[in-house]
């Protein structure tokens, strides 16, 4: 019981504190990405491109930060990729543009939007649902009061041939509130896992153990390419 209490705590958690860092990820990424291609043709793109990757490493820390409690296991670092030592100021600038997490971070963005809304809002609406049902008992009768008229759980009293009264009301949502507690750790969980699988697998899946190099890693297409946009920066 201790598990599930906790676990359903940390995946509460998730899911609630998870949005407000996919909200400004999914604003750099759109505004970024729309920015750096739509300029690209005259050059001025690909720096603006090369910012927004650097601007997504900080969210996607953050992000992947959240994954361990989540999924039960620690999550590796990834390991970005480096300019040589003696590589120019714009090179260095420039190499996210040939980083593969970069990429993923960036893709992370984009798609785990709709995740950490859909799981921000589930989450709410189900905590709030279930602690307002549990406690109707002890705040319905101010309602009843207030208004003069009853807020339609008496429908369902009378249908199920329990009366109106106040006793049958409380009774009818005091038993949907136990059974949307019962249901709460599992739709949590659902909506968490399924998150955080996503977050792992664009966030962790080039991590560091698993990176066949260390240091700087060099391609020759990739650098050639990058001393072509320098040119053509230095020429702009």
């Amino acid at each position: 019981m201790n598990k599930i209490v906790k676990q359903l705590g940390a995946d509460s958690a998730y899911l609630l504190s998870s949005f407000p860092i996919a909200i400004p990820a999914f604003v750099i990424t759109v505004a970024g990405f729309a920015a750096g291609i739509g300029t690209a043709v005259v050059w001025v793109g690909v720096p603006i491109l090369a910012a927004t990757l650097f601007a997504m490493r900080g969210l996607a820390a953050a992000g992947r930060s959240q994954l361990g409690a989540v999924l039960r296991q620690p999550i590796a670092k990834p390991q970005y990729k480096r300019a040589a030592e003696d590589a120019s100021p714009l090179r260095r600038y420039l190499t996210p543009l040939t980083d593969g997490q970069s990429w993923l971070n960036l893709l992370w963005g984009l798609v785990n939007f709709p995740l950490a809304v859909a799981g921000f809002c589930v989450a709410l609406t189900w905590w709030v649902a279930t602690v307002a049902s549990l406690a109707y008992p002890l705040y319905g009768w101010i309602i009843r009061r207030a208004t003069g008229e009853g807020d339609g759980l008496e429908h369902a009293t009378r249908w199920l041939g329990w009366g109106d009264s106040y006793a049958a009301i409380a009774a009818l949502a005091f038993a949907g509130g136990l059974i949307m507690a019962l249901l709460l750790p599992l739709v949590v969980r659902g909506f968490a896992l399924t998150q955080a699988a996503l977050g792992r697998g664009l966030l962790a899946s080039l991590s560091e153990s698993d990176a066949p190099h260390q240091g700087p890693v060099r391609t020759a297409a990739l650098d050639a390419e990058v001393t072509r946009i320098q040119e053509r920066l230095s020429a702009a």
